[in-house]
């Protein structure tokens, strides 16, 4: 670890401190107090400009070493007695996930508060220290599970909800589940009771005709292709026709 850490982490310009009633016109107004605490005066506060990446970079190379090891490399170059440096402590939790356990066969982290978490959760840290081993590793189940995100992400986007395998047989995303739906022809009765469409989960009629006192519809275009049927069963998918089909569930 570089001997100088801590200046490139914390020792940068500060931004804020400016003096709003030097810029303001109304500074000398006659309603302005005769007294003031200078405070008050400072529209915005100075705060630290902290750059962590030198610190990430610097963890990552690490991978592999023993959590103690880098640790105290750490605490020889960012002094826990300062009150700036012990903030750069406080960071580390958002990098490496220290206080890890198996729950139930998978790796859970402790965050600074709530339950135990596990590392394969999005928000987990990027770096966690091994239960067993005390080496710090890369958490590749959160690499996993945002890799699998994306990829559901992008079906969303590029994957129609419509797939057509014959002209009375389809495949239809309904909330991110893929279904195998049969389709009949509507029945061209002049008045009669309809036919329920399961997948619309209504009363349908032929074109241009109605039911019996009831709220019917007609088919659907836009949802079939056409309007003179309806989905008279449906089936889910399973694992081995997703794939299969080139499909996966979103939800």
């Amino acid at each position: 670890m570089r001997n100088d850490m801590f200046k490139v982490i914390v020792e940068r310009p500060r931004r804020g401190g400016s003096y709003a009633r030097e810029r303001a016109p109304h500074a000398l107004d006659e309603g302005s107090p005769m007294q003031e605490g200078l405070r008050s005066r400072h529209q915005h506060r100075r705060h630290l400009n902290e750059n962590l990446r030198p610190l990430e970079r610097y963890l990552h190379r690490q991978v592999g070493r023993p959590w103690d090891a880098v640790y105290s490399e750490i605490c020889a170059g960012i002094d826990r007695r300062s009150t700036v440096q012990q903030h750069i402590h406080q960071h580390l939790v958002d990098f490496v996930a220290v206080r890890v356990s198996v729950i139930d066969g998978r790796l859970h982290w402790q965050k600074r508060w709530g339950e135990p978490t596990p590392l394969a959760d999005r928000w987990a840290p990027a770096l966690y220290v091994d239960p067993s081993t005390g080496l710090l590793r890369t958490n590749r189940e959160r690499e996993q599970a945002r890799r699998q995100e994306k990829v559901l992400q992008a079906a969303k986007v590029l994957t129609p909800d419509r797939v057509e395998l014959t002209p009375l047989r389809q495949l239809h995303r309904l909330h991110g589940i893929w279904y195998d739906v049969d389709l009949a022809a509507i029945p061209a009765a002049g008045f009669g009771p309809g036919v329920a469409d399961v997948v619309r989960r209504c009363i349908v009629v032929a074109h241009g005709h109605r039911g019996a006192g009831r709220v019917v519809y007609h088919g659907d275009h836009v949802l079939y292709g056409c309007r003179d049927v309806y989905a008279r069963s449906k089936r889910q998918l399973g694992a081995r026709e997703l794939r299969a089909h080139g499909l996966c569930n979103t939800e």
